[in-house]
């Protein structure tokens, strides 16, 4: 009968690697997991304790819930954690979640009864309710937070510093010579919603400009309609905006629309910028300005803190903030000086 032992000799590597490939282990480089598996096969490796292993081994998906697929930031975040799962050799169990209905906790239920996962990872907004935080520590599934308000005890959370990646982009327009700025907030039940507003108004306050002269908000709820809208009202006052900073970039996209209905050109008469570096952001003209979230890097992260958690919640709380980037592009420019 061959052994372990074996198998770890063919291979050219420790018993303890073997194990490791057995288990999915996620830190074990291709090449060499591809060279215990090959020395499995020839070797026709499969003792008693294999069975036992895919009997007794924890479940290898982990399982998601996001309630707009359109949504930018949504593809982005979800091809991400696709890419991190693959990598680690797990499996990625994905459902809408109805983010307008009441029923959010019998929602989840409803996915852990069918899907039968142990790890999950919460998006906005379930990752700030804390009976969803109590559902699962309930049922003993541990869980990661990307983007929350705050820290929960006994899980990680992911994030990026919305405040301040909003203030930099209002800077970046002061610095453009704005002093006329307009800004289009998210979905009001979105804590990224009122930190991307407070970098804004904490940029406008520093350049004494945080007064109804020359700063703008508006609502768009992260949608494309609803920004038009609010967007064609900001065009449509007295005095208009140099300027509109948009929460994402889809409502981004929108306030060029806008801008072009009404005959005014980007950047010459107004500067746009947008948030996510979602696809639309370089793909339409002129491209956005705009702030890239680090979705590579939080997918990886979440996966790889769910795979080296060994039990259910518990434990200290931990918040990796993730660095982000100011992409500077063609919808951004200096401000006309005669409509100062």
């Amino acid at each position: 009968m061959t052994t372990i032992t074996q198998v770890a000799k063919r291979a050219g590597v420790s018993t303890k690697t073997v194990s490791r490939v057995m288990s999915n282990y996620p830190h074990i480089s291709s090449k060499t997991r591809l060279k215990v598996e090959e020395a499995i096969q020839e070797l026709t490796f499969a003792p008693v304790s294999v069975a036992r292993h895919l009997r007794l081994t924890e479940p290898l998906s982990i399982g998601m819930l996001y309630g707009d697929p359109s949504s930018g930031y949504q593809a982005r975040l979800n091809h991400a954690v696709l890419k991190a799962c693959s990598d680690a050799r797990r499996y990625l169990a994905v459902e809408l979640f109805d983010e307008a209905g009441t029923d959010w906790v019998r929602q989840v239920e409803m996915f852990l009864d069918r899907t039968h996962v142990r790890k999950m990872i919460l998006v906005p907004p379930l990752c700030d309710s804390t009976e969803v935080h109590q559902l699962l520590d309930d049922r003993g599934v541990s869980y990661v937070l990307i983007s929350p308000s705050r820290a929960v005890l006994g899980s990680v959370a992911i994030t990026m510093d919305d405040r301040l990646a909003s203030k930099e982009i209002t800077e970046h327009l002061l610095a453009l010579g704005h002093r006329r700025i307009g800004h289009i907030s998210g979905h009001p039940d979105h804590v990224v919603t009122l930190l991307r507003r407070q970098g804004f108004e904490e940029a406008m306050a520093r350049a004494g400009l945080a007064n109804p002269a020359h700063m703008f908000v508006e609502s768009g709820r992260f949608q494309f309609r609803e920004s038009l809208v609010s967007a064609e009202k900001l065009l449509s006052a007295p005095r208009l905006p140099t300027a509109i900073f948009a929460a994402n970039d889809e409502m981004a996209s929108a306030v060029v629309m806008a801008a072009n209905r009404q005959g005014l050109r980007v950047p010459d008469d107004l500067s746009v910028a947008g948030f996510d570096d979602s696809p639309i952001a370089s793909a339409m003209w002129p491209d956005l300005t705009t702030v890239s979230q680090p979705f590579e890097a939080i997918g990886r992260s979440a996966i790889e803190t769910l795979a080296d958690t060994s039990g259910g919640p518990g434990g200290a709380s931990q918040m990796i903030v993730l660095p982000h980037r100011l992409i500077m592009r063609a919808s951004t420019g200096p401000a006309r000086t005669d409509l100062s």
